[in-house]
């Protein structure tokens, strides 16, 4: 992974998405953008997710000067309320996760998880709402030696006076999020609960050679 691939950049400039090659020329990938996120699969294959100003999920690859682009689906209403999104890849699914502010409470976001193969249409839609961020995180994600990710979050109680810790697991192969307090043990033959593992599949932590800006 990464041996094939030279330096580059990858950033958003007055809501246009390029890509650089370092001594090499600026490409543009595309254009009303509002939000991105990029990773690299098993075969060097750079994928490229974007939000636009019309609020649609937008997926590119990049190899070797080319790109190919497909729009996957409607996300947003107002797509400037959205804060974050980030990409992870695992057992060849595309895990894109949204951060949306809310329009109506203070510190109050909605995380949307979206998970899909490159190779069809079928998108996984996930939604977790009333989110309160806490110590400066909104949501923490780890994935254990399973390939499941675990999200963890913070949320308002019925009376709202104090927050209720959330903590879900999804399950890869299935498909699906799962409260950690309700898995049956035949699910959790396959998922490590006490893994203290950190994400080293976003490109954000794992490449050194990408550099993203605003």
């Amino acid at each position: 992974m990464l041996n094939n691939i030279n330096p580059f950049y990858i950033y958003e400039d007055k809501n246009c998405l390029y890509i650089k090659n370092i001594n090499k020329k600026t490409e543009k990938i595309s254009s009303n953008i509002i939000s991105y996120c990029a990773n690299f699969d098993n075969d060097d294959l750079i994928h490229i997710c974007s939000v636009d100003t019309k609020g649609r999920l937008i997926h590119f690859t990049y190899k070797d000067g080319y790109v190919r682009k497909k729009v996957l689906c409607k996300v947003s209403n107002n797509p400037n309320n959205l804060k974050n999104m980030r990409l992870f890849i695992i057992e060849k699914y595309l895990n894109i996760f949204l951060v949306e502010e809310s329009s109506l409470n203070v510190d109050t976001y909605r995380v949307s998880h979206y998970n899909f193969r490159p190779s069809n249409n079928n998108i996984f839609k996930f939604h977790f709402n009333n989110i309160l961020k806490k110590d400066e995180f909104i949501y923490k994600l780890t994935i254990d030696d399973m390939h499941n990710m675990i999200f963890t979050y913070e949320s308002p109680n019925s009376n709202r006076e104090e927050l209720e810790y959330q903590s879900l697991i999804f399950n890869t192969n299935k498909r699906k999020w799962f409260p950690s307090k309700s898995l049956l043990r035949s699910d959790l033959d396959s998922i490590d609960v006490n893994c203290s593992s950190t994400i080293k599949s976003d490109i954000f932590e794992y490449c050194y050679s990408i550099v993203y800006k605003k």
